[in-house]
């Protein structure tokens, strides 16, 4: 892989909180015109993470490069091609959705407002209708509509399903897929709803309190990590079991081995993701 069609190059990063260690010696690369994951539970550190690559916190060692530069250092024409979707809402609730859809645009030379109401559209909005009347969901995807017409080379959606019931989430996915098919756009995702992201996302990192950190692509994981019945009353002894859960009649085994001689369960991309993270 050249540099050339590398988006994000993250090197040896280290980063704590006093004494809590959130990444060490972190290398990751985010190729061009994948769709790549930041998937943990809540408190280890996906939005640290964005924080450091958009040059809010600045890490304790290590770097972050973007377009290959340092992203505590990054040019406009690079901040241009950057669209950013962060935890929370705009706040300009007594302008309508026409209203601040004119307020945006002069902000970005690729603006595309014909981008902005088709979303607006399939949500069936009056657009002389002001933001304050809108639903939590609803201004959700206002907000994502002004993200989508910047047409920026990255997108950065921070956990973009707050807020969204299943229908809007449902609408959303299938719109990026038809926004980013046929080009080049990069797409980084954090999400706490598992189902969205199976047909979805090409690479994922799984990140875990202390810095642990487990990258591959969604396939990889789906395929190769798996998950067995126990009996309760059988005994085994492996080296590399991830994950032992204990039920009322039996136990969960979640491993990267396959283990012929037991019953492997059909379990979902969530259980296993659970199964590999631990639900508490």
């Amino acid at each position: 892989m050249t540099s050339k069609n590398i988006v994000i190059n993250i090197k040896n990063l280290s980063h704590s909180y006093g004494k809590t260690k959130i990444y060490d010696k972190l290398n990751l690369q985010i190729k061009e015109g994948s769709i790549f994951a930041f998937l943990g539970k809540n408190g280890v550190g996906k939005s640290t993470l964005i924080n450091i690559l958009m040059g809010y916190i600045k890490p304790n060692e290590g770097e972050c490069l973007i377009f290959t530069e340092n992203s505590h250092n990054l040019s406009t024409q690079t901040k241009k091609d950057i669209a950013l979707l962060y935890e929370g809402f705009i706040s300009y609730d007594f302008m309508t959705i026409k209203e601040i859809e004119r307020y945006f645009a002069p902000f970005y030379e690729n603006w595309k407002k014909d981008i902005f109401y088709e979303l607006i559209t399939l949500m069936k909005l009056d657009f002389n209708q002001k933001i304050s009347t809108l639903s939590f969901g609803q201004k959700s995807q206002v907000v994502l509509g002004l993200i989508f017409a910047q047409d920026a080379k990255l997108l950065i959606l921070d956990d973009y399903s707050m807020g969204l019931d299943a229908g809007y989430r449902r609408l959303f996915i299938e719109y990026l897929k038809n926004y980013i098919e046929g080009t080049n756009k990069t797409v980084l995702i954090t999400s706490h709803v598992m189902s969205d992201l199976v047909d979805l996302i090409d690479d994922m990192m799984i990140i875990q309190k202390g810095g642990n950190i487990y990258a591959n692509s969604m396939q990889n994981f789906i395929t190769n990590f798996r998950c067995y019945k126990l009996p309760l009353n059988q005994q085994i002894n492996l080296e590399n079991i991830h994950r032992i859960e204990d039920y009322k009649f039996y136990k969960k085994i979640y491993t990267f081995d396959k283990l012929d001689f037991l019953e492997e369960l059909n379990v979902d991309f969530e259980d296993k993701f659970l199964g590999y993270v631990g639900k508490y």
